[in-house]
């Protein structure tokens, strides 16, 4: 049985963020975060409503797509056989129900998704057999269209604010889709997460120079870096300090995450969760007690945002008020969201993952629900 214990999440930092707990979770590698409870929030969990068939032998879901219709998928990859292949998935109702995919999908797995309607979805695909590209795929209502990537670009996220306005961006670079052509574009940062806001506003995320977190903005003619506050003790090292995800509600109110590794003064490094705000002007920034991270955010379609964090989700209102869930975790297993998203129309959120079985370390994939 698991103890919490209540931690400040954030202090003394000039991003007025209300009362939030943390659970304190020890330290370990990227994706490999063991899921803690909540401090006040035990009674409250998203339900895990929908998981793997019992014949698959590893499946996960790594891409989220909501259009403002209120259509939904979800993208990844299922192993069998030491073969990964291609997993799409539409909700209809309360379901998700696989969809078909085209022949030329066959080597690929699905990193990210997006979309404006049922009749514009994007997908960037990570190749995953033998081949000389990764790709990025489109489905325009009635068709497919793959369009491939060099090997030295493999598409990790991707926005669209319709079909002529589409970003994908790498490890270390963007390329920009205008509805005739795709176009590399310096971006001055090594993004994580991309969202776009318009055709003329688009934001990176991720990190930059000697491991900080960095922030990037388009403006309709080019990127540019936009000053992030630094993180005092920050560490270098093999796991940089990064923004990890990134959610626009309009150029002068931005969200992002992520995860700063910082020295504690006794010669030790550990993470601390970085929560950031713009207002149009500048970046400000509140950081989580010692053994914290921040993975995801998206809008709560009211004002305010959900976080997933530390092993569990948080909640904060327009208002600033804090609150915190559970995902509903099987025994014996681990969670590992990895995507986030309201569903337009609706007060529901979704989150899509996989669990991780602790025995065989086989993963299935997850959708949990807000309600």
């Amino acid at each position: 049985m698991k103890r919490s214990r209540r931690l400040a999440l954030f202090a003394g930092t000039t991003l007025a963020l209300g009362a939030v707990a943390a659970a304190g979770i020890a330290a370990v590698g990227p994706g490999e975060h063991r899921a803690a409870s909540v401090a006040g929030a035990a009674a409250t969990t998203w339900p895990l409503v929908q998981s793997s068939p019992k014949s698959d032998t590893g499946t996960s879901l790594s891409g989220l797509a909501a259009a403002p219709d209120g259509t939904m998928w979800a993208a990844g990859g299922r192993q069998a056989t030491g073969v990964y292949k291609p997993i799409l998935q539409r909700l209809t109702g309360s379901t998700w129900s696989n969809v078909a995919l085209p022949a030329a999908a066959a080597p690929y797995r699905f990193n990210a998704a997006a979309a404006t309607s049922a009749s514009n979805l994007w997908l960037a695909a990570q190749l995953n057999a033998s081949g000389d590209s990764h790709a990025v795929l489109h489905w325009n209502g009635k068709a497919w269209r793959t369009f491939k990537a060099p090997l030295s670009f493999q598409p990790q996220d991707i926005a669209t604010t319709g079909p002529s306005n589409t970003w994908a961006v790498s490890a270390s670079a963007a390329k920009h889709w205008n509805g005739k052509s795709w176009a590399s574009t310096p971006i001055g940062i090594k993004p994580r997460a991309i969202t776009a806001v318009s055709a003329t506003s688009a934001w990176a995320v991720g990190w930059a120079g000697e491991g900080l977190p960095a922030t990037a903005h388009w403006n309709g003619t080019k990127w540019t870096t936009i000053p992030f506050p630094k993180v005092a003790g920050t560490v270098r090292g093999e796991i940089a300090s990064a923004l990890t995800d990134v959610y626009a509600a309009s150029g002068k109110n931005v969200w992002a995450v992520g995860t700063a590794r910082v020295s504690d003064g006794a010669g030790k490094t550990a993470s601390r969760a970085i929560l950031a705000h713009w207002n149009g002007t500048k970046w400000t920034t509140a950081l989580g007690a010692s053994g914290t991270y921040m993975t995801l955010v998206a809008s709560d379609g009211a004002g305010g945002i959900w976080v997933y964090g530390s092993g569990a989700m948080r909640h904060r209102t327009a208002a600033g008020v804090w609150s915190g869930k559970k995902l509903s975790q099987p025994a014996g297993t681990t969670v590992n969201p990895s995507e986030l998203a309201l569903r337009p129309g609706t007060t529901t959120m979704w989150a899509v993952g996989w669990t991780s079985n602790s025995a065989t370390g086989w993963a299935d994939l997850a959708h949990w629900r807000s309600n």
